[in-house]
Parts: structure tokens; C-alpha cells; sequence
């Protein structure tokens, strides 16, 4: 079952979800495919948040009435806090994240590519259950989506996110793919500064990180980068269709935090307030309707 916007449940629900790219052609038929959360959709036993970090609230209380005693809410989104706001709704025990480094676009109304793969996607609970998160791992991978449990996904979550503060942001800025903010010394100079920020706001915060910023910035340059040089900026994306964009959940995020936890967070936020002067010149040009 799924409930996202016309036109695209339209054709879903019409012909099926069409999936080709890196993971293969594919077609997804007998799907049930909704506008808004209706009554005959039922209690779930799993139910996926997809939407942009800024939707989340508005997301997890229109599914409310389809969670029923065992039904368990995933967060697969970017951003920071989006597991920590579902989970007000649900409790930690119902909760869980998926860290996933993959790039889809919607190509038609009903079809979608998968653009590049960089790893697994990862998948834990809040409540450090970890029999549900290898259950889950399974269908997952089952359905075609390669994925292991962690038994730290909070950590994951700020590990991918650290990887979007670094590219996304910068891409959308000079409007250029990944992949050339590896070229040069002054893009990777300034990735490296919201790094560090990132990192000195994430071990205030007391999140269990796998690397320091220096062996993570290396582990950017060398293993997560080549994989998705060629991916163009998401962010970038939405600002060109005159959408908000998801920088206060990122980069954003992190100065919000800094101010809190009292680290200085000067690239970041500069970085915060031009993509926001990016996202307010698109719409302004964009023309009115009525």
C-alpha cells in the first residue's frame, strides 16, 4: 500500500510502480496506491516515512489511525531528529531508522531509476531491539533493496547525514555533481570545515561515532565519493522546482544544535543562509498562479 500525491499514485495504481537503473528493471503491480490515509487501508504491521524531513510530523499523525498493538513506523529519511519526532507519536519501542546511500529520481509519474548505490542500507531500532531490525534487514533485501540491521542507527543516520552536510549543500551552491567537489583543494577545504563543525556539535551531543572528522573526511574522499560522483544535487533539484528544501534538517541542524550545546558553527550556517537565499530567489522568479 501506498499514499503519496497524484499523478504519480495515479499511474502506480494504473499500470504499477515501474523501477529500473543500477538495481535492474523492474514492475511492481498489485499495489494499492491512495492520495490520503483512508479507513479500508487497515491497521499495518510496517509502516515507511519517505517524506522530506519537514514533513515528518504531518506524516506520522495522518498514519496514526493505520497503527494498530504491533505495528512499527520507519523512518528512510535525511536529516537530523526525524526518528526522535516519530517516536513521540509511537514510542521508541515502535521505531526504527533506515540509513540508505542511494539515489533514485522520479523519472514519469509512476517510474522511478535508481541512480547510483553507494552501500547497504542500514536499519535499527530506537529501543535497541535487535531481533526487528534483522527481520526487517531481510524483507528489505528480500524485495530487492540490499540492507543489514545495525544496533546503532541514530548513529548511522548522523553518519549519512554528515555525508549530505558535506556534498549537497556545496553541489547545490556551485551547481555542479559530487563528484567535482573532490577536485579541488577550495571545495574540499570548505567540505572539511563543515565537517569539523559537524563532528564537535555531534560528540557535544554525545552521539557514538565510528570515525573523528579526519578519518571520516578520508573515508568521504576515498569510499563514498567515486560510487556517486556523477549524482546531482537533490537540493538543487528542489530548488529549481521552487521547493523548500531540506538545509534546516542538515546543515541547518547543526547550528541550530551549536547554539544550543555552545559550539561555534560560522561555515555551516553560512551554508544554511545562502541555500535559503537560493530556495527564496527560485520562488520568487517563479511565476504566480491563480
Amino acid at each position: 500500500t501506498s499514499v503519496g500525491r497524484n499523478p504519480h499514485m495515479a499511474k502506480v495504481k494504473k499500470r504499477g510502480l515501474k523501477v529500473s537503473g543500477v538495481w535492474g528493471r523492474h514492475v511492481f503491480k498489485r499495489l494499492k496506491a491512495y492520495t490520503s490515509v483512508k479507513p479500508q487501508i487497515g491497521k499495518q504491521e510496517l509502516i515507511l516515512i519517505t517524506t522530506k524531513a519537514y514533513d515528518t510530523e504531518g506524516a506520522i499523525k495522518q498514519v496514526l489511525p493505520l497503527v494498530g498493538d504491533e505495528t512499527l513506523v520507519v523512518s528512510a529519511q535525511n536529516g537530523i531528529g526525524n526518528e526522535e519526532t516519530i517516536a513521540k507519536f509511537v514510542g521508541q519501542e515502535r521505531t526504527l531508522g533506515c540509513m540508505a546511500i542511494f539515489g533514485a529520481i522520479l523519472t514519469e509519474p509512476g517510474s522511478v531509476k535508481v541512480t547510483v548505490y553507494a552501500s547497504e542500507c542500514l536499519v535499527g531500532s530506537l529501543s535497541g531491539n535487535e531481533e526487528t531490525p534483522k527481520r526487517i534487514a531481510r524483507t528489505f533485501s528480500e524485495a530487492g533493496i540490499p540492507t543489514l540491521p545495525t544496533d546503532d542507527i541514530i548513529r548511522e543516520k548522523w553518519m549519512k547525514a554528515f555525508y549530505n552536510m558535506a556534498l549537497n549543500p556545496l553541489s547545490t551552491i556551485l551547481k555542479v555533481p559530487y563528484g567535482t567537489l573532490g577536485k579541488f583543494e577550495e571545495t574540499k577545504t570548505v567540505m572539511r570545515k563543515i565537517l569539523e563543525e559537524a563532528f564537535m556539535v555531534a560528540e557535544r551531543k554525545g552521539v557514538n561515532l565510528k570515525f573523528d572528522c579526519n578519518g571520516y573526511f578520508e573515508f568521504l574522499l576515498k569510499r563514498q565519493l567515486p560510487p556517486t560522483a556523477k549524482h546531482e544535487s537533490s537540493m538543487l533539484q528542489d530548488i529549481i522546482k521552487g521547493k523548500r528544501t531540506e538545509i534546516e534538517f542538515l546543515n541547518g541542524a547543526i547550528v541550530g544544535l551549536g547554539e544550543t550545546l555552545g559550539v561555534e558553527t560560522p561555515v555551516n550556517e553560512t551554508i544554511s543562509n545562502i541555500v535559503k537565499a537560493m530556495e527564496h530567489l527560485a520562488r520568487a522568479k517563479r511565476p504566480e498562479t491563480h
